[in-house]
């Protein structure tokens, strides 16, 4: 007989994977109606703009690819952000951002992890007009402050992004901006 000392591992991680749904519940129908809002993400999208001074370097110009797709059965929107290695942006940012939509809860959903280690955690109401945005929390070098996005739709082909950060004084300080256009 071959001991296998991974076996038990292995079964409770198959369980942890497992859905948590309550006893006979029926499985989802499918992706929740809001889910449609995020739609305007999808495709790929190029952006110019600038990292604001931080303790990590000084103000900086950006250009980046942005690529949206609808992702695990549906149920969300996979954003991938991928910055541009330059002279004056030595160390580019990348992230992958997943949203959705948070039925029992009646939220919006982003999370969100980066090439420095960071991650986020923030919620939203959907767009109210022309604008979304997800407030929450962000994690860095051991550290939580406060994160927000904000989306602003310039037409069907255009949106802008403020990233900000909340200080230790609890004042929102801007960390980044782009332009974004569909397709060019």
């Amino acid at each position: 007989m071959v001991k296998q000392p991974f076996a038990g591992t292995i079964a409770a991680l198959a369980l942890m994977s497992t859905p948590l749904l309550a006893k006979d519940a029926p499985p989802p129908a499918g992706p929740p109606p809001e889910l449609a809002q995020l739609a305007f993400f999808e495709g790929t999208w190029n952006c110019t703009g600038k990292t604001f001074a931080n303790p990590m370097g000084p103000e900086h110009a950006t250009t980046a690819t942005v690529h949206g797709a609808k992702a695990v059965g549906g149920m969300w929107m996979h954003v991938a952000y991928d910055e541009n290695k330059t002279a004056a942006n030595p160390m580019p940012y990348h992230a992958g951002v997943y949203m959705g939509f948070d039925a029992a809860k009646k939220t919006f959903v982003e999370n969100c992890v980066d090439n420095f280690g960071s991650y986020c955690t923030q919620s939203g109401s959907g767009w109210n007009g022309d604008v979304m945005k997800f407030e929450g929390t962000g994690n860095s070098g051991g550290k939580q402050s406060g994160a927000r996005d904000t989306f602003t739709k310039k037409g069907t082909n255009q949106v802008t992004h403020t990233g900000e950060m909340q200080g230790d004084d609890k004042q929102w300080i801007k960390t980044d901006e782009e332009t974004c256009h569909k397709g060019k």
